[in-house]
This record gives structure tokens, sequence and C-alpha cells, in this order.
């Protein structure tokens, strides 16, 4: 598997066998970032927000997918779970789908603009993540207090904080630094390159959460290639 993040909450996912994801593509007036020309089979929508809902991001060929339960999109299983943008059961922000699949045999969980700690059932809805990417920006989302909560309570192999600020970001986030304190170093990479059998090893040898940070092509505002 492939991972490219594009900025925000949106990342662009390669499987082996061809198949591509585009989870929470964004509006680029409403975030700031420049989004680079890509093509995706899916598109996934953890809520309609602006920052998170460009439906055509990936051409009007793209199947787009969102809110709770299961979805089935080219031979893919598609877990859409309920939860909320804020911490006051949806009252503030509205509601939130966390979506949960498997890509090259590891399961894949995307927080999208979760506002709150995770109860007992999407836990359990959610099983075992080999990938997790979560928000540590605050404001708007779990922080990273929250998003420490919600990290251990997942366990995931790998963690890709997203939603936080940049000097891209047209509004205001915290930076990722608080989530990153009291951790080893975090990984900064151009992709991610994942494969299930050194996933599996890592987790035999019992290692911590590897934190990865991605570079974002958009970050700056100028580059518009994700290569």
């Amino acid at each position: 598997m492939i991972v490219a993040w594009l900025g925000h909450s949106c990342f662009l996912l390669e499987g082996k066998d061809g198949i591509s994801l585009l989870l929470d593509p964004f509006h680029e007036d409403e975030v700031g970032y420049s989004l680079p020309p890509v093509q995706a089979d899916i598109v996934l929508i953890s809520h309609d927000h602006l920052d998170h809902n460009n439906a055509f991001a990936a051409g009007r060929d793209a199947e787009v997918i969102s809110g709770p339960g299961k979805h089935n999109c080219l031979g893919m299983d598609i877990l859409g779970i309920e939860s909320y943008h804020d911490a006051d059961s949806g009252r503030l922000r509205g509601a939130n789908t966390i979506f949960c699949f498997v890509l090259d045999g590891m399961r894949v969980c995307h927080l999208g603009d979760l506002g709150h700690a995770l109860n007992r059932d999407q836990v359990k809805a959610i099983g075992a993540v080999d990938l997790l990417f979560l928000p540590v920006g605050g404001r708007y989302t779990i922080d990273a207090a929250g998003a420490n909560v919600v990290m251990r309570q997942l366990n995931p192999k790998v963690a890709v904080p997203m939603h936080y600020q940049t000097s891209a970001l047209s509004f205001a986030l915290d930076p990722v630094d608080g989530f990153l304190k009291g951790k080893g170093p975090a990984e900064w990479l151009k992709k991610l390159f994942l494969d299930k059998r050194e996933l599996s090893r890592a987790g035999r040898a019992g290692r911590e959460v590897r934190v990865v940070l991605l570079n974002c092509p958009g970050a700056d505002g100028a580059c518009r290639s994700i290569d």
C-alpha cells in the first residue's frame, strides 16, 4: 500500500492490485491547500463540511461513499461507523463517520473529524487497526490529548496525524507538536509504503505505535504534483 497526504484530512491510498481510495478531499477555497490532480476508484467522505466533502475531486467516475453502515464497492467491504464532530453528541457540529476497510490485507481506519473519545461499541466495531488516520489539531475535533486517548483505545501499528495547523491552512488549528510531545522521534516521509508482512513482524516484536508524519505536496500552496 502506498499512502500520500494531500493536506488537511485528505489521503490517497493505492493498493498493490490497482484499487485506489481518496479520503476526505477538500475544496481548495475552504482550506488553503492546493489539491493536486488525482484519480481514484473510491472517494470516502466522513461528513458534509467543505473541508472534507469534495466528492468530485477524483473525477465524476469515482464511486462516492458517505454515511454509516456496511458498504461494498468494487469488491471491497467498507464499514462506516456513526460518531460525532463534537463531544456533545453532534449538537455543535453534527455527525461524523469513521471509515474502516482492508487494503492489501491491512486494516485502515480514518477517523474523519472525530470530536470525542470512542465508546465501547465503536472500539469493538473498528477492531484491530494497522493504519490509523487521526485528527490532532483540536478546536473542531479532538486535540492532542484526545488523540492520545483514542490512539490508546485502538492501539494501531501505524498512526498518521492529520487535521492540524500548517503554513498553508487558511484557518486556525493547533500544530502537531502537542501530539508529538513525549513520544519518540516521528518519521517524516514523502510517502508511506506499507507491507502486511513487515507490519506483522513489527507487531510480534511488541513495538510502540509507529507515528508517521507525511509531507504534503500542497502545504506551501505551490506544488501540484504527488509524484
